[in-house]
């Protein structure tokens, strides 16, 4: 076990030598900050995984990527607010979830690398319509 902690420590001074700030919070979890953009990690048999997906920091709240089918959003879940996105924007959420995949060791999947994926996904072309 002890070996583990070691090598959580290390990724964690990874994070920091790269220009992170990491900020421990309660169980095991960890946040990690840089260029606006927030992910929670936690630590899981010595290995670090992401919580969920990276979140921008828009007007001092938290932001998930929203498809809303015709326009790609920032979403905060706890403010119940909206604010259209912008392309250097998504390029900067794109960046920072790429450096932390590379410092976590983990995989780039063929999605993933086009573009950032969308935390949510709010449409249905079926909807509305006068046949449904």
């Amino acid at each position: 076990m002890a070996i583990a902690t070691a090598a959580a420590q290390d990724v964690l001074k990874q994070f920091e030598q790269a220009g992170f700030e990491v900020a421990k919070e309660a169980a095991g979890r960890t946040e990690v900050k840089k260029s606006g953009c927030v992910a929670y990690l936690e630590s899981q048999d010595g290995r670090w995984t992401y919580i969920g997906n990276p979140y921008l920091v828009m007007r001092g709240i938290n932001c998930e990527l929203e498809d809303r089918g015709y326009q790609k959003f920032w979403y905060s879940k706890s403010e119940g607010k909206r604010f259209p996105i912008r392309k250097v924007e998504l390029e900067i959420l794109h960046r920072f979830d790429e450096e932390v995949r590379y410092i976590l060791g983990l995989k780039n999947l063929y999605n993933e690398s086009l573009g950032s994926t969308n935390a949510r996904t709010v449409y249905d072309r079926l909807t509305g319509r006068p046949d449904r």
